[in-house]
């Protein structure tokens, strides 16, 4: 079982409690889920992060920007992370989604829809459904299936699900995180696996969003080899007392 600090675990409890009971009005109830849409969840996120900054992908500190208001920049000396091409984005914190927005919201009417017309704009895809679909809205906005990256892995993730590439071919400096672009294949380490697998768990239970084909039974061995640790029970509960729906696969109370 992973392991977390004393520290840094009362350091998360003190924190996500901060959020819970300040600026309640930015926390809206809204039937299901008290986080009505991206952007309202990531202002929640940023107010616990900025207590308890580290990334998911790679473990790297980080703080907010002085210069640019409401961004993270990457302390990147703290984890050994480096850029494979675009060091500005890799320098600071994007939000991404575990089960990307693609693979819930393709199959949607808005997504391709061809006369998005919203303020005398033209929208398309994602854009149209969050302007026109408030369930969309709402699986977006989702806690559970958000979390701190690196912007440039954001970006080369993309859409891919992930899975285990042969080899290690590094190329975020020490962060142990793999693209395969040919195969479509984005490989995390080994330490967040079973995290990455209870979340597409809970997003198929929840929300009836399809596992990747062919990945169920990897993502079934991953979560048994790397059951929840401290910090994420204990974020599981958080997250269910602001969205009134907890992650069962988190505390074993569902099998896949």
């Amino acid at each position: 079982m992973k392991r977390i600090s004393i520290l840094f675990f009362f350091i998360f409890l003190f924190a996500f409690g901060y959020v819970l009971f300040s600026e309640p009005s930015e926390i809206e109830t809204n039937g299901k889920n008290r986080i009505t849409d991206f952007q309202k969840a990531k202002r929640v996120l940023k107010r616990f992060y900025a207590k308890v900054g580290k990334d998911f992908y790679c473990g790297c500190e980080f703080e907010k920007d002085e210069e640019e208001l409401g961004r993270f920049r990457i302390k990147q000396d703290s984890c050994g992370l480096q850029a494979r091409k675009d060091t500005k984005r890799q320098s600071y914190i994007e939000w991404e989604h575990i089960v990307p927005a693609y693979s819930f919201g393709k199959s949607r009417e808005c997504w391709t829809k061809t006369n998005c017309e919203v303020g005398g704009k033209l929208l398309k895809g994602r854009k149209c459904c969050g302007a026109t679909d408030p369930e969309f809205n709402l699986i977006e906005a989702d806690l559970h299936n958000i979390v701190p990256v690196p912007g440039e892995i954001n970006a080369d993730r993309g859409i891919f699900p992930y899975g285990e590439i042969e080899g290690e071919p590094r190329e975020y400096g020490l962060c142990d995180f793999e693209v395969n672009f040919k195969a479509s294949i984005a490989e995390p380490k080994p330490e967040i696996r079973g995290d990455i697998a209870r979340v597409y768990f809970y997003m198929e239970w929840r929300y009836q969003i399809p596992i990747p084909d062919g990945k169920r039974k990897l993502y079934q061995t991953w979560h048994e080899n790397d059951p929840p640790d401290t910090f994420e029970i204990r974020k599981n509960e958080i997250v269910e007392r602001l969205q009134k729906v907890k992650n069962p696969f988190v505390e074993g109370e569902t099998s896949n």
